[in-house]
């Protein structure tokens, strides 16, 4: 809001100054006490003798005052503004003086005299009525006879008058002067108050006693008190701050300081609106303290008082932050301002017509100010319209009109008044979000561009756009607009009325003085002087303005318009010759433009000549020759009188050394534009694929024709980039009818001779490694050419053509144009010739960058005879493989086996011997990679046509069941082509399976050697072999191997082992007996049985280890597949550890058929107790209907340490064929724990206890 006086518009808030805080360094004073009427005359004065509170922790407390400062706040109402809740303050820190305003004006020196016919009728007063000195009833006040409002009046009430006076005083913490200081800050504190008083203003006073840098007084309550009672101060009004404290601690004592006065301050500037309220609701007008003798003899009207009064009212509500009662009187005021009493009655060649118009602005920028803080902005847009609407009428009624660069100077300024407002404001929904440090398009938050209509308006209601407000960007846009307007029409003025007022004489000086509207603007003779005179930079304006709406535009991703501002902006630098600042804005620009990707021309057009005038007056030559190349599309409009001819575009410039300019195509305007097309969609390698090349020519019709030194083009995959030179002595072409299509048929070699390539095409240019073709690359303006290759690919896979390097090389520059062939385009043709002509047909879209290319189909055949459905786990497994060329010549050929697993690391697979090896068989690494040109693995050799080698794989299968996959390549290459290499590949699934399973028994068995007696020594106890004294318990035990077979085919079983692995917790374990080889095998079927027993010996070492026993053992199956009898392969079985019982008692039982009566059966029942303690047994035989028994019903049986006793009984069985089960219940009376009956020889136990089998004979 420049132009303006600063407390006319600013935001107000409640005044304080801070009294006798900080430096003690006088303060200069400000321009305002200067310019204020009257202020240094007859102001009040108000002073104190004692210092400023100075030093560290006082520059500290000020510091935190002016933190809570909310003159910088946002115009809004969200929490923020004032710290810890207050309402928001400005303050001013004045030193130990400062002056306030008189509240009545001087009596005038001498009073005229009243008119003749005037001193019949009544006499004058000899006492006259004084009013402000800012009252236009006051003679010496600027708006004397007929003002109404000027800026003193709002300085006053910013800055000079305040709401509350907070006043510092050091508290001494000396206990010999504190009585002396205190009284001292008594008088001071009285004074204050009897000079606030007599200067009738009701602003409250606030005290404040810092204490003094050390100590702190270790009882200041007191004092504090005691000084609050003499200058009667309430506890509000009068406070104590300890030395010492934190910077928080500070800002939370400044926080309840303000916060204390708030109430106060609100009430005073409602005081002051009770009293402007009485004064406008008066029924008539105060007489003026003297009569009007100049200008004219008018005073000012009641309406004008009205406009007055409403004025002081909205600023006095706008002080205490209520937005909508001021708004209310500001609009209030401002109809009453433009009403015909007021506005209408003011002359134009008054200088009031300007304060007026000031006014209107002023209320017009207030009232926008209320309707934003309130989120009115609709309302606020459609009020900036009519106030501008308003103004406009005036000042083509009343004023100069509104054709004059003042009309415009005023349109520019509102625009950026609005823009301001809105920032100051701090509109919510403008809030532009933090994007993230990665912009991913999903999380990228677009802001709102404009605000939609607050609830005001109906929602079905249709809003013109530019009643709906705008981001500032908008605004200032406009204003940059108005801007160009005003120079526009500044320059228009005549010489005459350009001349400095010293140069003309007066009549002329009078009459600009009616041409043109000076309004917040220039001069005629400073906007736009004369040569050699100072004028008004308009084009800075528009820098900055401009800038500042595009850093809006760019916030809000709205491209296009910051790429129009940003050209706009260059071309003011351009205007000023500023070119190097151009250059910087203009050319990235140019290099990424959105219009031209849209088609918008005529503005690429103005944007490349602008990049040609920079890049010629900078000598920058690759931009130079970039923009030359651009300008050559017939996309442009051609000039008439320019010469289209690239090659003369350095003409003028001293080039250090010949630049090389590299042209993307999307960042130009097309001249040359090239399409690729392949002739299928699929091809093999080694056969011809042909391919062609579309370049179009679309360059004016008047430009020279451009001869191209040669063409690049390259793939992405197996294709050898293409080097495509101009040669006119090769080409050959035929022409269509139209003669605009030329097809040329383009041969390529891949090693050319130096005597076919000749000098001038191979100098600066690389074509190693590339295939290389020459035809004629002069193109005009009517010239397509369609070039038509062919190639051989070498190597399998998708090939995509990538982009084409159109090379043109002069004597001064070398330019390389860039084109990228794209993957999605409209329509794709495949030219070729006929005896009627030439012709073209529709393809596939996708043949316009893409081929697959398959490998050649390989006749080498891979036959593995000997290969089985089923393989199994510990095999070792032999594959052969026979390699049957059936290629029509000889192929060398190198082979590769491979064996993949899904998990874990696959058996290590290689080669056995075979005929005519060249290498060593070795282990193959599983993880080598396959790669097109290299092979790992043996080098099989050259094979003659229907030749066959055979070879062989072997590996050992791992001990677990698993799939794998077999993989056998042969690559190979025919004697003929030995580029082209072909790649055979075989592969099979292998399975493996286990070919048994098994499970076993472990049953006890009554060991015949007597047991050790606890009380006999043996000295012939001796250690076995494996350093074990063998002393303790044995006991027996057998383990019966059930294995069955998973095999799919028959198996010959040689032998079964048992292996004992570990035996722990002292104890030896012995085998007993052992499966030796079986002579002749025994044959197992698929799912057939076979049963293995084993007898064990296990032995304690100690007599008094008590511990259970572990072993752990395998079992070994060495076996063979019947119908590969010589080959053995040894499968291990795994068996559950077994535990051996030492410690507890148990009960063994043994059943035997009696020899001499067939059903009777000796039943043993072996009662041991292997603890160290006398154990008693009550027994008892249980009855049943099966059986008959003779033995013992029940009875008790103890045993001594280290001793076992056998109970017998014969059992005679009522039914046969069946399982019986005597039951001896075994019960130990010490523990109260009834033993298990263990199942020993000819006994069984299942999950209903002990049983045994009764025969049928």
């Amino acid at each position: 809001m420049e132009g303006y006086p600063a407390h006319y518009v600013s935001h107000n808030l409640p005044f304080v100054i801070l009294f006798g805080l900080g430096s003690t360094a006088p303060k200069p004073r400000d321009a305002i006490e200067d310019e204020y009427p009257l202020l240094q005359e007859k102001g009040i004065y108000i002073s104190s003798d004692l210092p400023n509170v100075s030093g560290p922790a006082a520059e500290e407390l000020l510091s935190c005052f002016h933190d809570f400062d909310a003159k910088d706040a946002a115009w809004n109402n969200r929490p923020g503004k004032g710290k810890m809740g207050t309402m928001g303050f400005t303050y001013r820190s004045v030193g130990r003086a400062f002056t306030v305003p008189a509240h009545k004006a001087r009596p005038p020196s001498s009073m005229p005299s009243p008119l003749a016919e005037d001193s019949v009728q009544r006499r004058p007063s000899l006492t006259p009525v004084l009013h402000s000195p800012l009252s236009p009833l006051s003679p010496d006040s600027p708006l004397f006879p007929d003002g109404i409002m000027s800026s003193f009046w709002f300085s006053k009430h910013q800055w000079l008058l305040p709401s509350a006076v907070i006043s510092f005083f050091n508290f001494s913490t000396d206990p010999n002067s504190s009585t002396l200081q205190d009284n001292k800050i008594k008088t001071e504190i009285n004074a204050l108050r009897t000079s606030i008083t007599a200067s009738s203003y009701r602003f409250r006073l606030v005290v404040v006693l810092v204490c003094e840098d050390g100590d702190n007084d270790p009882n200041p309550i007191e004092r504090v008190s005691n000084i609050r009672r003499a200058t009667s101060l309430d506890s509000k009004s009068c406070f104590y701050l300890p030395s010492r404290l934190s910077t928080i601690e500070i800002q939370a004592f400044v926080g309840t300081v303000l916060a204390s006065i708030q109430p106060s301050c609100i009430e005073y500037y409602r005081d002051l609106s009770k009293h402007a309220r009485r004064k406008r609701n008066r029924a008539s007008v105060p007489p003026p303290t003297a009569p009007p003798t100049h200008g004219t003899s008018q005073t000012l009207s009641a309406q004008g008082w009205t406009v007055r009064y409403e004025t002081k009212l909205g600023f006095f509500a706008e002080s205490r932050q209520e937005m909508d009662a001021a708004g209310r009187n500001y609009e209030a005021a401002y109809e009453a301002l433009l009403d015909v009493d007021v506005f209408e009655t003011v002359a134009s060649w008054s200088p009031r017509f300007d304060e007026t118009r000031m006014l209107a602005d002023v209320l017009a920028i207030r009232i926008l100010r209320c309707l934003l803080w309130t989120g009115q902005t609709t309302s606020a847009v459609q009020s900036w319209s009519n106030h501008r609407a308003a103004i406009q009428d005036f000042v083509d009624r009343k004023g100069k009109g509104t054709g004059t660069y003042g009309w415009e100077a005023w349109e520019a300024r509102w625009s950026t008044v609005m823009a301001e407002l809105i920032e100051k404001v701090d509109v919510p929904i403008f809030h532009v979000p933090e994007q993230p440090s990665t912009l991913i398009p999903a999380s990228l938050e677009i802001p709102d561009i404009y605000a939609i209509p607050e609830k005001a308006f109906a929602a079905d209601e249709r809003l013109p756009p530019w009643d709906l407000l705008h981001h500032e960007g908008y605004w200032l846009n406009r204003s940059a607009q108005r801007t160009r307007a005003r120079r526009k029409l500044a320059m228009t003025m005549p010489k005459e009325d350009r001349s400095s007022p010293g140069q003309s004489p007066a009549s002329q000086i009078a009459s600009k003085s009616h041409l043109y509207d000076t309004y917040l603007c220039e001069e005629p003779h400073k906007e736009y002087g004369l040569p050699g005179h100072a004028s008004f930079d308009h084009s800075a304006l528009l820098v900055h303005t401009l800038g500042k709406a595009a850093g809006h535009f760019s916030k809000r991703h709205q491209n296009r318009a910051v790429e129009r501002i940003q050209f706009e902006t260059a071309r003011e630098y351009m205007r000023s010759g500023r070119w190097e600042e151009a250059m910087v804005l203009v050319k990235p620009l140019w290099q990424k433009l959105s219009w031209r990707r849209e088609g918008w021309w005529k503005l690429v057009e103005e944007m490349s000549w602008a990049v040609r005038a920079c890049a010629r007056h900078l000598g920058d030559g690759e931009t130079l020759a970039a923009v030359e190349w651009e300008l050559l599309s017939n996309s442009l409009t051609p000039r008439s009188n320019w010469q289209y001819n690239i090659s003369k575009c350095f003409d003028g410039l001293d080039m250090e050394e010949k630049p090389l300019v590299v042209v993307d195509f999307d960042s130009t305007a097309p001249s040359l534009s090239a399409k690729f097309t392949f002739g299928s969609l699929r091809g093999r390698v080694g056969e011809p694929v042909q391919v062609q090349l579309t370049i179009t020519s679309q360059i004016h019709a008047k430009a020279v024709p451009i001869t191209l030194a040669g063409l690049s083009i390259t793939f992405e995959g197996g294709f050898k980039p293409i080097e495509i030179m101009h040669d006119t002595t090769q080409s050959s072409a035929e022409t269509s009818a139209k003669g605009s299509i030329m097809l040329c048929d383009v041969p390529l070699s891949e090693n050319p001779s130096s005597a076919e390539v000749p000098i001038s095409v191979t100098a600066g240019s690389n074509i190693s490694g590339s295939l290389l073709g020459f035809t004629d690359l002069t193109f005009s303006s009517v010239t397509n050419k369609v070039l038509l290759m062919t190639m051989t690919p070498r190597d399998a896979g998708e090939v995509r053509a990538a982009k084409v390097i159109l090379k043109l090389r002069e004597e001064f520059f070398d330019l390389d144009v860039v084109i990228p062939f794209r993957e999605q385009i409209s329509r794709c043709d495949w030219w070729f010739t006929s005896q009627e002509g030439l012709f073209r047909k529709k393809l596939d879209p996708y043949q316009a960058y893409a081929i697959e290319i398959f490998p050649k189909p390989p006749k080498m055949q891979v036959v593995l005879p000997t290969l089985r459905k089923t393989y199994y786990s510990d095999e070792t497994v032999e594959i052969d493989v026979l390699f049957i060329n059936e290629e029509e010549e000889d192929a060398d050929v190198r082979i590769e086996v491979q064996l993949l697993g899904t998990a874990g690391k696959p058996p290590t697979i290689y080669w056995i011997a075979a005929q005519d090896l060249e290498t060593k068989p070795e282990a193959l690494d599983q993880t080598t990679t396959l790669q097109e040109d290299q092979y790992a693995g043996r080098i099989l050799g050259r094979l003659a046509p229907l030749e066959t080698r055979a070879e062989k794989v072997k590996f050992q299968a791992l001990p677990e069941m698993a799939e794998y996959t077999l993989q056998i390549k042969a690559a190979y290459h025919l004697a003929s082509d030995p580029q082209t290499a072909i790649l055979k590949t075989e592969i099979k699934d292998l399975v493996f399976i286990r070919p048994f399973d098994g499970n076993s028994e472990f049953i006890p068995h009554i060991h015949p050697d007597p047991w050790p007696s606890y009380f006999d020594v043996n000295d012939d106890e001796s250690e076995d072999s494996a350093g074990i004294r063998a002393g303790g318990l044995k006991q027996k035990w057998s383990l019966t191997a059930n294995l069955a077979s998973f095999a799919l085919e028959r198996l010959q079983v040689h032998a079964v082992a048992l292996k004992v692995l570990e035996v722990k917790y002292g104890a030896t374990c012995q085998l007993l007996s052992n499966t030796e080889d079986i002579e002749g095998g025994t044959y197992l079927g698929p799912n057939e049985t076979i049963d293995r027993k084993f007898a064990l010996e296990v032995q304690k070492a100690d007599l008094e280890d008590r511990r259970a026993s572990v072993v752990r053992c395998q079992l070994e199956v060495i076996w063979g597949l019947e119908s590969i009898s010589p080959r053995r392969t040894t499968t291990v079985i795994p068996i559950s550890q077994l535990t051996v019982p030492f410690g507890e008692p148990r009960v063994l039982a043994c059943a035997q058929q009696s020899n001499v009566m067939v059903p009777l059966i000796h039943m043993a029942y072996t009662i041991e107790n292997p603890s160290v303690h006398v154990l008693t047994f009550l027994l008892t035989m249980e009855a049943s209907e099966d059986f008959a028994f003779s033995g013992p019903k029940s009875g008790t049986i103890q045993l001594v340490p280290l001793s076992r006793h056998t109970v017998q009984y014969n059992i005679l069985p009522t039914r046969r064929g069946e399982w019986i089960r005597p039951n001896l219940r075994v019960l130990d009376t010490g523990f109260g724990k009834t033993l298990r009956l263990a199942a020993a020889d000819g006994c069984k136990r299942d999950k209903n206890g002990l049983a045994v089998w009764v025969g049928l004979e």
